[in-house]
């Protein structure tokens, strides 16, 4: 999806750092802040990289410093809301009331806390020596992620990212980061993978394919979907879902959104991903989020606020293939996408 992690030069990711016991430096995606030059805030950063460098000898292997993220009740329905629950909607009350004596996570939500580990690898300088990145560039290509458990209702995690390989398509560069992230007694609660595209970053002499990629997207059956079903999202669902971590302005801000070459702000593929799995999450598992193992995705194009997302699946075992359409305008904004459930 044309999902991009930074719309215009004037724009900066910021963190702060704390240390942990034994002196170990750990960034809080919570003072995540992207300021904007252009409206008056002043970055606290230089300027970007106007032109991209890759020297994948240097870059890949590369890990990242771990990232503190934590996250109560409140966050987990703030979540459920940005991604399109509403009250009345099947087990609501499951996801949107803390005292309900079921509550629960939705397992989607297990990219956030890897968000600032990526953030810090491909938009803030100086992260990662051997590449420079033009900001305005990087596309949200693909996303894994498994959960090893049912996240808990509030908790502390660390996520720790790895730069596991950079690929040459020559009309531009691939980076494939994987975050493994652990709570505090050091347990695996998630693994994600993101693919980032940066244009005309290629042609630097490195190879075309990765044995590094865990998951790789599967084409959808070729027979009609065995279920359909869609939602609308409202204008403000970006406005919505961004105060869950990604305050990207392209996706509310229409000046920097024109810098990215968009006619309006767009919403955030990880929104999108969040719709997709609620729907069948809903249809396939009951909304039991104990059913849920993983999910891949390829964004393909994006969806405005206000458009409606149409999610078609198919099953196949344990596997659900699903691809998301634009009812508006018939445009795929997900394709070649899959959930594993837990099935007895």
């Amino acid at each position: 999806m044309r999902c991009l992690i930074n719309a215009c030069r004037q724009s900066r990711c910021l963190a702060s750092t704390s240390f942990r016991p034994g002196g170990r430096k750990v960034l809080k995606l919570q003072d995540l802040k992207v300021v904007n030059t252009k409206t008056g805030i002043r970055a606290l950063s230089s300027t970007s990289v106007r032109k991209s460098y890759i020297n994948s000898e240097k870059v890949i292997g590369f890990k990242g410093q771990p990232t503190s993220f934590t996250y109560t009740e409140r966050d987990a329905i703030l979540y459920a809301l940005g991604v399109g629950f509403k009250v009345g909607q099947a087990d609501y009350l499951k996801f949107l009331f803390e005292g309900n004596k079921d509550f629960s996570v939705l397992p989607t939500y297990g990219v956030i806390p890897s968000m600032l580990s990526t953030f810090q690898m491909v938009v803030m300088e100086d992260n990662v020596p051997g590449i420079k990145t033009y900001l305005p560039k990087i596309l949200h290509g693909e996303q894994y992620l498994e959960v090893y458990r049912p996240l808990l209702p509030s908790a502390t995690l660390i996520s720790t990212p790895t730069l596991v390989d950079v690929l040459d398509k020559k009309s531009g560069a691939v980076l494939i980061i994987d975050v493994d992230t652990h709570d505090e007694n050091n347990e695996l609660v998630a693994y994600n993978q993101v693919s980032y595209f940066e244009v005309d970053a290629g042609n630097f002499g490195g190879r075309k394919t990765s044995d590094k990629i865990i998951k790789s997207t599967v084409a959808i059956p070729s027979r009609p979907p065995d279920f359909v079903t869609e939602d609308k999202t409202t204008i403000d669902q970006a406005a919505l879902y961004r105060l869950s971590g990604d305050n990207n302005p392209l996706h509310i801000d229409p000046d920097f959104a024109a810098e990215g070459g968009l006619q309006t702000p767009i919403l955030h593929g990880l929104c999108t991903f969040g719709f997709a799995a609620r729907h069948v999450l809903q249809h396939y598992a009951g909304n039991d989020v104990t059913k849920f193992k993983a999910i891949k995705v390829r964004f393909t194009k994006p969806v405005i606020p206000g458009q409606t997302v149409g999610t078609k699946m198919w099953k196949e075992g344990n596997r659900i293939h699903f691809q998301c359409q634009v009812a508006e305008t018939g445009d795929t904004v997900i394709s070649h996408s899959y959930i594993d459930l837990k099935m007895e």
